[in-house]
């Protein structure tokens, strides 16, 4: 198969896998193998094992990074700087996209950027709201609240309880009536976090 035939029939898949692309191309192992030598000439990129999509310039529409996260794995929700960022709550520009997930710890780097993923309990995995990127594809998002409960949640060790400057000095937070502060603590309370509550009441 020719790759334009095949870009062609990718159109409604802004990211495929290997098994799409052998039910266009016919036998498996001819297409993993055009897979490959299309790779390599820079037509496709390859997001993770068995995840592709066409490359920058092959591409019709944008593919955000939202949306990549969202697909690379799986349940995740964009969440801590990325997300506090999103919200306009601290000033810098985050480059990594940082997101949680109940499953184990893990990074992915790839010509998209890296998309980092850190275990969160179960019992902490709420909070996020469904949107869609600018092509309007689908991905998870922290709510504000969350977005700052689950930064705080993973610097605990690093934070002290009793830094009553530590929101506006060390973490910037900016934009903070976007914050619904009854919310704030009543989600924080679900954490089960002495601590966390503590912090809180240091909010300005």
């Amino acid at each position: 198969m020719r790759f334009n035939e095949f870009k062609q029939k990718l159109k409604k898949f802004p990211l495929f896998g290997g098994e799409v692309a052998v039910q266009f191309g016919g036998v498996p192992q001819v297409m993993r193998n055009q897979l490959s030598r299309w790779k390599k000439q820079g037509l496709i990129v390859m997001l993770k094992k068995g995840l592709y999509a066409l490359s920058q310039n092959e591409r019709e529409g944008k593919l955000s990074k939202e949306f990549i996260s969202a697909s690379l794995y799986q349940p995740s929700y964009i969440s801590l700087e990325t997300a506090l960022s999103y919200h306009k709550m601290i000033p810098e520009k985050v480059v990594p996209v940082t997101a949680v997930t109940t499953r184990k710890t893990k990074s992915f780097q790839n010509d998209e950027g890296l998309f980092l993923y850190r275990q969160l309990k179960p019992t902490a995995y709420f909070g996020f709201k469904s949107a869609r990127d600018g092509s309007g594809f689908p991905y998870y998002i922290a709510e504000p609240e969350k977005a700052l409960l689950d930064y705080l949640y993973f610097n605990l060790g690093s934070i002290q309880a009793d830094d009553a400057d530590y929101f506006r000095s060390a973490l910037r937070l900016q934009n903070r009536s976007v914050l619904n502060r009854e919310k704030l603590f009543s989600y924080a309370k679900r954490f089960g976090i002495k601590k966390l509550l503590k912090i809180l009441g240091n909010l300005p």
